[in-house]
C-alpha cells in the first residue's frame, strides 16, 4: 500500500519533465523560424535588403547573381549558353528581390526579441519567486503561442517587431521558472540529468526550425507558404498550453533541500502536490492567496548577495565565452556554407547534427556529472564543464577545416561534447544560489550570458577584415570553447 503511494511521487516528475521540454521546444522552434523563412517572408512583406538572386524559374541556379549588385545589370544578365540551357526561353537567369538580410531582417532576430527576452525574463523570474510558477510559465507560454500564430497573419514589418518582441517575454520565462521548478522535483543525484533533458528544448526546437520552415514553406499550403510555418508552431504551442494548464502541478518550494553534510533529502511537505497544492491556482477565480507563498518572497539584497559570489561571477564570465561562441557559429552556418561551399546543399544535416548531437550531449553531461558528484561534490560539475569543452574544440576547428559532407561528422562529434556544459551549469548554479531567489538569479543570470553572448558575435565582421571571414570564425568557435573551458577550471578552485 504504501508503494503504491510513492510510485505516483516518483514518475510524475518525470511526466512534468517531459511536458516542460515540449514546451521549450516549442519556444525555440518559434525562435529560430525567422532565421529560415526570412527570404519568402521578406519578398512577401517588403523588408530588408534587395539583392541580385538566382531566378528560381530559371532552369539552372547560377552562382554568378550574388556578384550583380546593379538591378539593371541583375535584370538582364544572361549565363552563357553551355547547352544545357533553352537559349530562346525569355526567362532571365537572376532577378532583383528581397534577399531577407539587411538591417530591418538584424532588428528582428536580435534587438527585437532579445532586448525584450532578457528584460523580461529578468522581471518573470522575480513573479516566480513570489507566484505560483507554474500559472507564470502557463501564461507566458500562452502570450508565446499567440504572438507566433499571428506572425503567419502579418501584413507587415512593424506587426513582425511587435509580435518578435512578445515572442520574447513569452519565452523569456522557461529557463528560469522551470529550472527552478526541476530543481524542486529532482534531488541532487539526478537534477544535471533532468536539467539536461529539459534543455533537449533547445535542440529539437533549433533542429526543427530547419524542417519545418523549409519543407512546410516549399509546399506551400492553401498558397499561404511561409505563413503555414508559424500557423504549425503556433498549434504545437496551443497543446503545450493545455498541458502545462491541465498536467503540471506546482512543486513545494525548497522540496529537495540540503542536509548540514551536504546530501539532499525530500522533505515532506504538509501539502502533497500529486494531489494539487493550496497554491497551484487550478481553480478559476484563485484568490491571491492561493497564488502567493508569502515564505519564497525575495529581495533584491538576496539576489545580489547570491550573484556576486566570486564563485558565481566565474561561473557567468565562463558562460559567456562558452554562449558567444556557441552564437557565432550558430548565426553564422548558412552564411559560412554558401560562402566557401556555394554548391552544397545542407539538407537535414544541420537538422540531424543539431538534435542528435545536442540530445545526446545534455543528457551525457547530465549523467556523467551526476554520477561524478556523489564522489567529488560540486567541484565535479566544473569538471565536467571544463573537460566538455576542451574535448569539443579539435571537433569544432575540424568543422572549419573539412568540406561537407565531412565538416558535419566533425559537427556532430563538436555537439556532443560542446553541448554537455548547458544543464550541468544550471545544476551549479541552483546550487550556489539560495533557494527563495532561485528564479530571479536565474533570470539575472541569463540576462547577463544572453546579452553578451547574443552581442558580442558582431566581432566577426571586423575580425574577417583582419584575417579571413573563416579566421574570424576559428577564433570566435573553437577559440571560445577553449577560453570558456580553462574559465570553467578556475572556477572549480573557488568552490
Amino acid at each position: 500500500m504504501e508503494l503504491a503511494k510513492m510510485t505516483p511521487n516518483r514518475i510524475l516528475p518525470w511526466v512534468y519533465l517531459g511536458v516542460m521540454t515540449y514546451t521549450y521546444l516549442v519556444g525555440e522552434l518559434s525562435h529560430f523560424l525567422l532565421g529560415i523563412v526570412s527570404r519568402p517572408m521578406s519578398q512577401e512583406l517588403h523588408y530588408g535588403d534587395l539583392a541580385c538572386l538566382p531566378n528560381p524559374e530559371a532552369a539552372t541556379q547560377s552562382d554568378s547573381c550574388r556578384e550583380i549588385y546593379n538591378e539593371t545589370q541583375c535584370i538582364t544578365f544572361l549565363e552563357e549558353d553551355d547547352g544545357s540551357t533553352d537559349s530562346s526561353s525569355n526567362t532571365t537567369t537572376c532577378i532583383w528581390n528581397y534577399s531577407g538580410l539587411g538591417l530591418q531582417y538584424q532588428v528582428l532576430a536580435g534587438p527585437a526579441f532579445v532586448a525584450v527576452f532578457t528584460t523580461s525574463g529578468v522581471l518573470i523570474g522575480a513573479i516566480a519567486d513570489r507566484f505560483n510558477r507554474k500559472v507564470v510559465v502557463t501564461i507566458c507560454c500562452g502570450v508565446l503561442t499567440l504572438a507566433t500564430g499571428m506572425t503567419g497573419a502579418a501584413m507587415n514589418y512593424w506587426q513582425l517587431v511587435i509580435l518578435r518582441m512578445l515572442m520574447g517575454a513569452g519565452e523569456s520565462s522557461f529557463t528560469p521558472v522551470c529550472s527552478s521548478m526541476i530543481s524542486d522535483l529532482f534531488p541532487e543525484s539526478i537534477r544535471a540529468l533532468a536539467l539536461g533533458i529539459f534543455n533537449w528544448g533547445i535542440y529539437l526546437g533549433y533542429g526543427l526550425s530547419y524542417a519545418v520552415g523549409n519543407f512546410v514553406t516549399a509546399a506551400d499550403i492553401g498558397g499561404l507558404g511561409w505563413r503555414w510555418s508559424y500557423i504549425i508552431t503556433g498549434i504545437g504551442g496551443v497543446v503545450a498550453t493545455l498541458l502545462l494548464l491541465l498536467v503540471v502541478r506546482e512543486p513545494p518550494r525548497g522540496a529537495q533541500v540540503s542536509e548540514p553534510g551536504g546530501d539532499k533529502r525530500e522533505v515532506e511537505k504538509e501539502t502533497n502536490f500529486t494531489e494539487g497544492s493550496r497554491i497551484t491556482g487550478e481553480t478559476v477565480g484563485v484568490s491571491s492567496e492561493v497564488l502567493v507563498d508569502e515564505s519564497t518572497k525575495s529581495s533584491l539584497k538576496d539576489v545580489v548577495k547570491s550573484l556576486f559570489k566570486p564563485p558565481v561571477v566565474c561561473l557567468a564570465f565562463a558562460a559567456c565565452l562558452r554562449h558567444t561562441a556557441g552564437f557565432s557559429w550558430a548565426y553564422n552556418t548558412q552564411l559560412y556554407f554558401l560562402t566557401y561551399y556555394p554548391d552544397f546543399n545542407l539538407g537535414l544535416w544541420v537538422t540531424g547534427c543539431s538534435i542528435i548531437g545536442g540530445s545526446l550531449g545534455v543528457a551525457v553531461g547530465g549523467f556523467v556529472s551526476d554520477r561524478l558528484v556523489k564522489r567529488l561534490g560540486l567541484r565535479a560539475r566544473l569538471y565536467v564543464l571544463a573537460g566538455s569543452q576542451f574535448v569539443a574544440t579539435p571537433f569544432a576547428a575540424g568543422v572549419l577545416f573539412f568540406p561537407p559532407p565531412g565538416a558535419f561528422f566533425s559537427l556532430l562529434a563538436a555537439y556532443i561534447f560542446a553541448e554537455m556544459w548547458f544543464g550541468v551549469l544550471f545544476a551549479v548554479l541552483l546550487e550556489l544560489v539560495s533557494g527563495s531567489v532561485q528564479s530571479t538569479a536565474l533570470a539575472v543570470f541569463l540576462f547577463v550570458m544572453n546579452n553578451v553572448g547574443g552581442n558580442l558575435p558582431v566581432v566577426v565582421d571586423p575580425l574577417t577584415d583582419l584575417v579571413s571571414y573563416r579566421g574570424a570564425l576559428m577564433i570566435m568557435y573553437p577559440g571560445g570553447y577553449l577560453a570558456s573551458s580553462v574559465v570553467f577550471l578556475l572556477t572549480s578552485f573557488l568552490l
